[in-house]
């Protein structure tokens, strides 16, 4: 393995590991002040105890991708290992089956890097639920407001009118 894969792979793995452990550190604050503010819509309540949740479960899932990756280290040299003997194999033009033993590492390497994908389509599968709430209260509270306005600006108006009527 190159000094470039390797310095890469634990980059990658330290960052993941450190924005789980921030974003952790985040929702758990929301989670609190959740707790701490009572007076709070129990709507509003109810979004962010679940958008924290979801993140914290994103979280996980990116602590556990993590040392997904950091398990590929070990696996890495007998899959090159593997891979040169084939292509030494198609050099002297014999066409080799794998033993038992390779045949099942083969097995094991291609679950564990199905398994990686799934942890990472469940943290993008997250994050796109997690959009989509937030487009759906934001629009929520959109509506909210205009519906406010425009109640407010209804008010304005027939106080104005009572005004110009002489009803005052």
């Amino acid at each position: 393995m190159e000094t470039s894969q390797v310095v890469f792979g634990v980059t990658l793995v330290v960052v993941l590991v450190a924005m789980a452990g921030y974003f952790a550190w985040r929702q758990g604050r929301t989670l609190q002040s959740l707790r701490d503010t009572p007076d709070m819509p129990a709507e509003e309540r109810r979004y962010l105890r679940n958008q924290a949740w979801r993140r914290l479960v994103c979280c996980g899932l990116m602590v556990v991708l993590a040392i997904l990756l950091a398990a590929h280290f070990s696996l890495e040299g007998p899959v090159n290992e593997l891979v040169a003997k084939g292509e030494a194999n198609r050099a002297a033009g014999e066409k080799r089956p794998l033993d038992p033993n390779e045949q099942q590492f083969v097995d094991f390497y291609r679950n564990f890097w199905a398994i990686v994908l799934l942890v990472l389509l469940a943290i993008i599968c997250l994050a796109a639920v997690d959009y989509f709430a937030i487009r759906r209260f934001g629009k929520h509270q959109y509506r909210k407001i205009q519906a406010d306005r425009r109640a407010m600006i209804e008010g304005e108006l027939t106080r104005l009118r009572s005004q110009r009527n002489g009803h005052d």
